[in-house]
């Protein structure tokens, strides 16, 4: 597990490896204190071997703050396991009285459409710009 410091104020990037998968977790933040935004994006594979350290890492990436957006676009593909994460990091947010959602994948979304179908765990949308030149 490679981890390197949060505490800079745009971005900060760690990855950690569990078994073959390899899941990297960057953070930018807005704000200071209990009144920061945080978005909190995780690229990789979410599955059996590492959903712990998946909750983990983001619990751990987003600290202190009053909001939590868990971007989750590029994660190809999730397990059940993940979906159990997500609970786990949702009662610890609402713990500690942090607003938050997850932007998902196709991926991700199909997961959550079959193990979370009270939408307990909060989802925004990205709309999709067709014909959109990056920037």
């Amino acid at each position: 597990m490679t981890v390197t410091s949060i505490r800079s104020r745009s971005s900060d990037c760690r990855s950690f490896s569990v078994a073959s998968t390899e899941l990297t977790v960057a953070t930018r933040t807005r704000g200071r204190g209990r009144a920061k935004e945080v978005t909190v994006a995780v690229a990789g594979e979410v599955d059996a071997a590492n959903a712990k350290h998946f909750a983990h890492a983001i619990r751990e990436a987003a600290g202190v703050c009053r909001a939590v957006v868990v971007d989750l676009t590029a994660v190809p593909f999730m397990a059940f396991d993940g979906a159990s994460a997500l609970y786990a990091i949702s009662a610890h947010f609402s713990r500690e009285d942090v607003e938050w959602c997850v932007v998902g994948s196709p991926a991700v979304a199909r997961v959550l459409q079959l193990c979370d179908p009270e939408g307990l765990i909060p989802r925004a949308e990205v709309p999709v710009l067709r014909g959109a030149e990056p920037a």
